[in-house]
């Protein structure tokens, strides 16, 4: 037997990127996903490439998920604080820092891609997260098309119509992809109203369709999951156009523009804003979170305000 054992359900085959989906796999026996295992990646993961974020207990309240400095605090002080506060730590881009997590990222997608029909990823990465019980990942959108992989603890999610304005206005996905604003999204209770639930156990897999809305509360226990993002040619073509149509929209005033990803216009306009590009015409400010806090093993919620003293210590 396959050491992921990733399940697709056959009557879903062709669901795949349209609705969303849930399957199974056995990452849960993989010792990659062990304390020790972890305790060691985040010990040698590039500080970069790990975030620390504190959340609160409002989803409505995106003002609370704040950026935490960890600098100078171990592999185990992490989890620690983990398991007291409402963190989630954000190990990115996982693949790069240890090729163990690269391989299984490169498997997982071969299992998955051998029981969907036409599905022929590109490229895959991924990021490790590990949260607090009961800490929330607040409404967004993310750029490129992912598969969220469960492995520990139990998580709550929910996701929203794909690319439909009463959940997300167009110029903010077009931002996403430009990547000068985060992901997050406005966000009202009444979205729920048009939202699918999903819990998840350890052993479960969930893919939503490419830029889909959706949020998280975590259940009980440490949660871990990798999240992966794959790429293909429909998913470079959606992220060319909607870059394309910022441009446009923003530098030379247009507004209205199809988001048709192919066809002659949709091939115009993105050679056009690659032309721009290339000659410093449509200069980008990319944003990025400002820590306010900083990561304490021993403090009630594992983390402190932070102070002048620690700012020297703060990442982008």
């Amino acid at each position: 037997m396959n050491p992921h054992a990733v399940e697709y359900p056959a009557r879903l085959r062709d669901a795949f990127g349209t609705r969303t989906v849930t399957g199974l796999h056995r990452l849960a026996d993989n010792p990659l996903f062990g304390d020790a295992a972890l305790t060691e990646l985040l010990d040698r993961m590039p500080r970069e490439r790990l975030y620390a974020f504190s959340t609160g207990t409002d989803p409505e309240r995106v003002e609370d998920n704040r950026l935490a400095v960890h600098v100078g605090v171990s592999g185990a002080q992490l989890l620690q604080a983990v398991r007291r506060g409402r963190l989630w730590l954000n190990a990115t881009r996982v693949d790069l820092a240890d090729p163990r997590y690269r391989d299984l990222i490169r498997e997982l997608y071969v299992e998955l891609a051998a029981q969907i029909p036409g599905f022929v990823p590109e490229s895959s990465q991924g990021t490790l997260l590990i949260s607090s019980p009961r800490a929330l990942v607040y409404y967004h959108a993310d750029g490129p098309a992912s598969v969220l992989w469960h492995v520990r603890g139990r998580k709550r999610v929910w996701v929203y119509p794909a690319l439909h304005a009463g959940y997300m206005q167009r110029e903010l996905l077009e931002d996403i992809f430009a990547g000068v604003r985060h992901e997050y999204l406005p966000y009202a209770r009444d979205y729920d109203d048009g939202a699918q639930i999903f819990d998840l156990a350890p052993g479960q897999w969930i893919a939503w369709p490419q830029n889909a809305p959706h949020r998280v509360t975590n259940l009980d226990g440490v949660n871990v999951s990798l999240s992966t993002e794959y790429f293909t040619a429909a998913s470079r073509r959606r992220f060319q156009i909607y870059v394309a149509n910022r441009f446009l929209r923003t530098r030379l005033g247009l507004s209205g523009l199809s988001a048709r990803e192919d066809g002659a216009m949709a091939v115009a306009k993105t050679l056009l804003q690659r032309s721009a590009r290339r000659l410093g015409l449509n200069p980008l400010s990319f944003r990025q979170h400002a820590p306010v806090l900083r990561v304490a093993a021993d403090a009630p919620a594992g983390v402190l305000p932070l102070t002048a003293g620690d700012a020297g210590a703060a990442h982008d």
